[in-house]
């Protein structure tokens, strides 16, 4: 097993027995054994999810581990990509608690999504899309762009012009959003951000979402 593969798995089990309270799935460290430790928290969560405790990390386990993305996978699947966005933001809101806005996001908190979550979010977005669409893409073209526009507001105008957010200057109203492969690489997902830059301003969610990827190491 590749030892990034095991790095994931310590990181989905570490997530989730924190939003479980269930510390006996927790696997040690995030250094990619394959040890006693995280088989013992893989026996422990196959057990409690009623499957054979056998610490092998097969099919009917993966998909315990990740059931949570089963609608964001099928609309992915079947490229209903507005049905998908929208899934996606429902997946990011519910890891950040109840706020004063329960439909947006507040300032830090996309910082506090899980990692497991931006990293299966996004494998997902890329599969699908053919690396097209994905939390990736849209970091690969801030950073490129944060790079040549230090202010983050101007870096988040220049983002949505290259990601076709933003046209002539404009932000696009949602029901323009283009949900098809024709779109600029990056245009999706969208939403997420939608509801944020009303509170934090338009660059500042993206670059919340790039620190938190690099912060959790995603590739």
């Amino acid at each position: 097993v590749a030892r990034q593969d095991v790095r994931e798995l310590q990181v989905r089990l570490i997530d989730l027995s924190k939003q479980s309270n269930r510390p006996h799935w927790h696997p040690g460290n995030q250094d990619g054994q394959f040890g006693p430790k995280t088989e013992t928290a893989v026996r422990a969560f196959q057990k409690d999810q009623l499957l054979v405790a056998d610490g092998l990390v097969g099919s009917l386990t993966v998909e315990a581990l990740y059931k949570d993305y089963a609608k964001l996978r099928d609309f992915l699947g079947a490229r209903q990509w507005k049905q998908a966005d929208e899934e996606t933001t429902k997946i990011m809101l519910r890891n950040v608690g109840p706020g004063e806005f329960a439909d947006s996001f507040e300032p830090g908190e996309i910082e506090r999504i899980p990692c497991s979550d931006l990293n299966a979010i996004d494998k997902l977005w890329l599969v699908s899309s053919g690396g097209h669409f994905g939390f990736s893409v849209q970091r690969r073209i801030w950073k490129s762009t944060i790079a040549t526009n230090p202010d983050v507001d101007n870096a988040g105008h220049r983002f949505g012009e290259i990601t076709g957010q933003f046209v002539n200057g404009q932000l696009i109203e949602y029901n323009r959003v283009t949900f098809s492969l024709s779109a600029l690489a990056g245009h999706l997902p969208t939403l997420w951000w939608r509801r944020s830059m009303v509170l934090a301003g338009f660059g500042h969610p993206v670059a919340s979402l790039v620190s938190r990827m690099d912060i959790c190491k995603l590739p």
